[in-house]
């Protein structure tokens, strides 16, 4: 047998696991590295974030992924490279962080790896298939640490007829819904998306889903503007004046007149597209005029959705994501969604800014040692979601 098959099957037994979550999401600010202790399965599971930290993509790789992200056509001689030049980028990140922390390699258990997205294509039509695709190789990423990697989550739920995303209700409802309290689980990453749990006692029904752009076009705009990845505190965005006309130009676009769960991506929100469509209507603003009605659109988008769910009932709202350090959309979002009180994340256990890489983290615990979940609206059969890589 395999020694590692072998070793799957003692980690799966084991009463708790040391798992390292990784999440790069779209806005490409870096690698969220999330080092968990995860005892049970499903929802009698238990998660400490033991550490975290970020490496940020210097200006080349960042470059490099940017220019194969959500286009319809890209060099794929780059895209090739760049799937094992990340898993072994990713490695090498790890064991210097383990280096860091005085951890052995041998005693992680599992590398739960997210990967960077490419392309997110949910179906057109009913008839359509959903498909997405995240890359960084778990085989290169398992070969250079000697840790076994799952990767490639998304893949399941798509193949049962998801759309692949948000994947943050299966993890938020397990673990973080109540019995007496209204919560939304806002996530403001390059994209926006939310869970709705509603009381367990109201017999509501859970929704996640996407609202649209959060720091994505923000990102692109400072790039290109300011040559910062971010505008940092909302500082630029605070300074500029919103342009109503153009936010309300983008807020009629097809996809927000979409009924929920509904995904997007960078697809859909591209700079470019803002940019032509301020030429179209012959709008002219000052870069930071710009910044500040790309926050407004993230702003009204998730206000809009927030009404439509929940209405005027009053709720708590934890917020996740690199969103959360803008102040000037904070404030925004506190003034447009006064029913919600607001919290950061970190006040259910986990940091705001490792959410994701935790959650990856629990779908690998769950793939090698829990029975499943039935994804609500997709099936009711229970899957697993990730595929696993050996090392050696």
């Amino acid at each position: 047998m395999n020694k590692y098959i072998a070793k799957l099957r003692e980690i799966s037994e084991k009463p708790e696991r040391l798992i390292i979550g990784l999440m790069s999401g779209t806005s490409l600010d870096g690698l969220d590295i999330a080092l968990c202790k995860i005892s049970g399965t499903g929802r009698s599971s238990s998660i400490e974030v033991i550490r975290f930290t970020t490496i940020e993509y210097d200006s080349e790789s960042r470059g490099k992924l940017a220019a194969i992200q959500s286009k319809d056509k890209i060099d794929t001689r780059s895209l090739t490279y760049l799937h094992s030049e990340l898993g072994d980028f990713y490695g090498d990140w790890i064991l210097s962080v383990l280096g860091e922390w005085g951890i052995k390699t041998e005693d992680i258990d599992l590398i739960a790896s997210h990967g960077q997205t490419v392309y997110h294509a949910p179906a057109e039509t009913e008839n359509n298939l959903n498909a997405t695709f995240q890359m960084v190789d778990g085989d290169h990423i398992g070969q250079k640490t000697g840790i076994i990697t799952i990767s490639d989550f998304r893949q399941k739920h798509t193949a049962v007829g998801g759309e692949g995303a948000p994947l943050a209700g299966i993890f938020d409802e397990v673990l973080f819904r109540s019995e007496s309290q209204s919560r939304m689980l806002l996530n403001l990453g390059g994209i926006a998306n939310f869970t709705w749990l509603p009381t367990i006692e109201s017999g509501e029904k859970v929704i996640t889903s996407d609202t649209g752009p959060a720091n994505t076009l923000i990102n692109e705009a400072m790039q290109k503007y300011f040559q910062q990845p971010y505008d940092e505190d909302g500082k630029v965005a605070a300074k500029g004046m919103v342009h109503s006309e153009l936010v309300r130009y983008v807020l009629l676009e097809p996809y927000f007149r979409k009924p929920f769960p509904k995904t997007t991506g960078q697809e859909d929100f591209r700079l470019t597209y803002i940019e032509e469509l301020m030429e179209g209507h012959q709008i002219e603003l000052l870069p930071e005029d710009v910044v500040a009605s790309l926050m407004a659109i993230t702003s009204q988008s998730i206000s809009r959705a927030v009404d439509e769910v929940a209405g005027d009932q009053k709720f708590v709202c934890f917020v996740s994501g690199g969103g959360i350090h803008n102040k000037t959309l904070m404030d925004d979002l506190r003034k447009r969604i006064p029913q919600a009180d607001f919290r950061s994340f970190e006040e259910l256990g986990i940091p705001a800014d490792a959410k994701e890489a935790a959650m990856m983290a629990f779908f690998g615990n769950e793939l090698v040692a829990g029975e499943g979940f039935s994804i609500p609206g997709v099936t009711e059969e229970k899957v697993h979601l990730g595929k696993i890589s050996l090392p050696g």
